[in-house]
Order: C-alpha cells, then structure tokens, then sequence
C-alpha cells in the first residue's frame, strides 16, 4: 500500500484512488480490518453454515416442501440457537432474510399463504 511505504501522503492516496480519508485512515490504525470489503456487520453464520441451510433449504424445494419466508426465518433462528449464536428470544428478521438470499441468488423461497 502506497501510505505504509511512505510513497505517498493519506490525502493524495484518497484522491488517487477515490478513497474517503477517514476509510484510510481507520483501515492504517487498525479501527477497520484490512481485509474488510463491505460496510456493516458480517454474516451471522460462517460460510460452511449458510452453505449447508442453503443447500437444506434447495433440497427441501427441490422434493416438493419448499419454505415460506416466515417458516425459513424460523428455521435459520433455530439454527442460530442451536449453535450458540443468538439467544432464543431474539429471532432473526426478514432483514438477515433478504441480505441471505442475496448472498445465495439460486435460492427461491415461496411467499406466505394468505388465509
């Protein structure tokens, strides 16, 4: 990186390379990871995770018993619990839903039943 070698100052390296300053300078003092490369929190579940829901999820479709939205949010925060990694009381959201399939395009979900 042209700052860390001293090749170049934090303002012109913003310039050149279209950067904000401050993302420049939070990623050389250690505020933001290096390897870092989209803004917000990262995924609830490690990739093997999301691969095998994903896969459970394409295989139930596949055989006729495809999820509703609502049925795939449960099963996830199930999931999420039974390893550890959020409480049972704090389900996960059609947020994480949308941000999961965008994450894995060939998934199709069905929408809910109407009554």
């Amino acid at each position: 990186m042209a700052v860390k070698d001293n090749q170049m100052s934090i303002r012109k390296s913003a310039l050149y390379f279209n950067v904000p300053k401050t993302t420049l300078i939070d990623r050389l003092h250690g505020r933001i990871s290096i390897d870092t490369v989209k803004p917000g929190p990262d995924p609830l579940f490690t990739l093997d995770q999301e691969s095998l829901l994903a896969s459970h999820i394409q295989t139930m479709g596949e055989v006729g018993f495809g999820y509703t939205r609502k049925e795939t949010i449960n099963l996830a925060s199930d999931y999420a619990f039974t390893l550890g990694l959020r409480p049972r009381e704090k389900p996960l959201t059609d947020r994480w839903l949308y941000k999961f399939l965008d994450r894995w395009p060939a998934l199709m979900v069905k929408k809910n039943k109407e009554p």
